[in-house]
């Protein structure tokens, strides 16, 4: 069954190749993270950290090979000629991939309700302008939608554990694909109060009369890394070490910012950017 496995990598271009300047990135579509079709096709900012990475490094031969997130895992996990812009690092990927410095960071997953709803929510904000997730799910005339699949990180994995357990009515679970698009629907349709959200989807899917507004979440605000990673096969030696070479610099920084915050809700901005100038602080 593997040659027919490595016939099928073959047909698709992901095979291994011979060649040590040839590597293929592997993603998955996630607006507007990362787009290649559409309207916004290729304009996401992990688009744009890709152009400049081909730009930065024309001595290596680069293809780009968009699947579901899990098959994307399964081959990394695989080995071989593969490199990944978009995975975070965990202590489960470190296993198998090696990861760079930091190309930038993120704005971490947070509560997105309709405008109008902000005085239902505004018991629960704290004087930091941050929301309390725990005290929200316990209103249960409030209600949550999540994708029944997905992982929303580990501390509000672990806030919304018992709720799921004991089958909280005002949380409604949704098993179809495209699940973020479907929950803003339901969102902007008032089937449901509030979702889970990167900030840059609030402004993918605010559309027509949808007016949207995020908060961060008490105890999950802290910026996330957003790292490179190859495999550890040794046909991604030479690439990685280019990689790391380029990435993270100033020309490499600039490019992913300016892409991000293209993303980003206007009012998040400047607390985006007062949160990397105390990153960049020296530590005591």
């Amino acid at each position: 069954m593997k040659w027919l496995l490595w016939l099928w990598l073959s047909l698709v271009g992901l095979a291994p190749g011979v060649n040590a300047d040839e590597v293929t990135w592997l993603g998955s579509d996630y607006p507007p993270m990362a787009m290649s079709q559409g309207e916004y096709a290729n304009q996401g900012y992990i688009n744009a950290l890709y152009g400049f990475l081909q730009t930065a490094l024309p001595q290596h031969r680069f293809e780009e090979a968009i699947l579901p997130w899990a098959r994307v895992m399964h081959m990394a996990q695989g080995g071989g000629p593969y490199c990944l812009i978009s995975a975070f690092r965990t202590p489960e990927r470190s296993q198998f991939l090696r990861f760079s410095e930091p190309y930038g960071y993120l704005l971490p997953i947070g509560v997105v309700i309709r405008a109008q709803d902000q005085a239902r929510f505004a018991p629960y904000i704290n004087a930091e302008g941050l929301i309390r997730l725990a005290q929200v799910l316990e209103d249960l005339s409030i209600s949550l939608g999540v994708a029944s699949d997905r992982s929303y990180g580990p501390r509000i994995d672990d806030v919304l554990r018992t709720p799921l357990q004991r089958g909280a009515v005002n949380i409604k679970k949704i098993y179809q694909g495209e699940s973020s698009k479907s929950l803003f629907d339901m969102l902007g349709y008032k089937r449901i109060d509030y979702v889970f959200s990167y900030p840059s989807e609030v402004v993918y899917y605010a559309k027509g009369d949808r007016t949207l507004l995020f908060y961060p979440i008490e105890g999950n605000s802290q910026l996330l890394e957003g790292r490179l990673s190859c495999t550890k096969s040794p046909m991604t030696d030479q690439v990685f070490a280019d990689i790391t070479a380029k990435v993270p610099s100033n020309a490499s920084a600039a490019v992913f910012q300016a892409a991000y915050e293209r993303w980003l809700p206007r009012y998040l901005i400047e607390p985006y950017r007062q949160q990397l100038q105390r990153l960049a602080q020296p530590q005591p």
